[in-house]
């Protein structure tokens, strides 16, 4: 009989551990997503089925072409025998260095690495179908199958706009090929390499140096190596009995067709947190409400699509016991974090509007805000998220472009718990 496989493990907390009687009230939950371990972690992992797409335009010359052959050799010595590796680079052309094959010899692909050198224009489009079709010709459905692109610049020869990218993304998705990004720099098109990720059920990083290409590159390998399902959502199903519960979602996250949240791939050892607010109308006094169920769902590394539910339950109490209550640390630590993310995404909205002033005021107000509950916050959290905001709003005085790409980084990866 084949072993039942470890399901993630679902927490369901509430900023406070009850609902006040007789009156409207907003509820806050942190929905926590702890991914299973692997039973056997010392035995062989499952393959990995990779293309490795690299921008080798005019732009890459020097330092930044350097960096990427380092990074792209660090992650093939990374794989194993079963693994398959392929290696696009493109400028306004598109080669096909290595073609896929199984990583026999480590050292003999790295020096075929050392032949990319800088060139002209950019085909981003092209070369990343040419990594895919790379890794569609060996799709395996025990496999992650995935291109790892990295550009620094725009796409500037044939298909060059989000609305007619990604598509062509999210179509290789659904036949297995997911899709990572990492964008360079200060002159790559950050919209679109991130609506390629998110349509590609994959990772989007904003690099600054191209010294940090080799940490990220192995880190997006590891994080492949321990990845245990994908294509992941998340559905929140209000309990109709409680009345109209409206939902809200503070993460910044993708919903599907079916209006679920799509979520990042599940990691071992990398727990996801969602945070929901509820408004919940008016209840009687009961020792206990059922008020909502979440649904999450994903594919194993096995091929079959897995689903898990956990419901909420809580206290309907009077309102001098309700207001007794003390917040949950973790979730309001939870909670701040998401509305630092979202007054980044206002800041962004402001920038692309030309309000400058705008995007700082909206910061320095949240980030006085957030002063006030940051002590509850661990030192860590809490200087990191404080001296971000600080970047942000001297940036807008010293170099938009790149204080852009910065804040729309952020808030991509504090909503998906990076």
């Amino acid at each position: 009989m084949q072993d039942q496989p470890l399901l993630p493990c679902i927490e369901l907390l509430p900023l406070k551990a009850a609902l006040p009687a007789g009156q409207d009230s907003e509820l806050t939950v942190l929905a926590r997503l702890s991914p299973a371990q692997p039973v056997d972690s010392t035995g062989p992992r499952s393959p990995l089925n990779l293309a490795l797409v690299i921008d080798r335009s005019g732009s890459m010359a020097g330092q930044p072409i350097s960096m990427a052959r380092q990074a792209a050799q660090a992650g093939i010595r990374l794989l194993e025998p079963h693994d398959r590796v392929s290696v696009v680079i493109f400028d306004d052309e598109v080669e096909t260095l290595i073609p896929s094959q199984q990583v026999a010899d480590p050292e003999k692909l790295c020096r075929e690495i050392e032949r990319i050198t800088s060139g002209g224009s950019t085909a981003l489009h092209a070369g990343w179908l040419d990594g895919a079709m790379q890794v569609a010709q060996f799709t395996d459905q025990r496999a992650l199958n995935r291109v790892l692109l990295l550009s620094d610049g725009q796409a500037n020869q044939g298909k060059r706009h989000i609305s007619e990218i990604v598509p062509d993304v999210r179509g290789l998705t659904a036949r297995q090929v997911s899709t990572s990004t990492m964008g360079l720099g200060r002159h790559y098109d950050e919209d679109l390499l991130r609506g390629m990720a998110e349509a590609g059920d994959g990772n989007f990083e904003h690099i600054e140096h191209a010294s940090q290409l080799p940490g990220f590159f192995e880190t997006e390998f590891h994080g492949m190596s321990r990845t245990t399902g994908h294509t992941v959502s998340l559905g929140i199903e209000p309990n109709p009995e409680v009345g109209s519960l409206r939902t809200e979602i503070l993460n910044d996250l993708q919903m599907n067709d079916l209006r679920r949240a799509q979520l990042p791939n599940l990691i071992a050892g990398r727990p996801l947190e969602v945070v929901l607010t509820l408004q919940v109308p008016a209840q009687a006094e009961q020792a206990e409400q059922g008020v909502l169920r979440v649904r999450l769902a994903w594919t194993g590394r096995d091929g079959i699509r897995r689903k898990q539910r956990a419901q909420l339950n809580m206290p309907v109490l009077p309102g001098d016991q309700f207001d007794a209550l003390t917040e949950n640390a973790d979730v309001r630590v939870a909670l701040e974090v998401q509305l630092n993310a979202k007054a980044k995404r206002d800041a962004v909205h402001l920038i692309d509007r030309g309000d400058y002033a705008g995007s700082q005021r909206v910061l320095r107000n949240r980030q006085d805000v957030y002063a006030a509950h940051a002590p509850m916050a661990p030192a860590p959290v809490r200087e990191q998220e404080m001296a971000e905001m600080s970047e942000l709003i001297d940036g807008l005085m010293e170099d938009r472009q790149l204080t852009r790409k910065r804040a729309a980084s952020q808030n991509y990866n504090r909503s998906r718990s990076k």
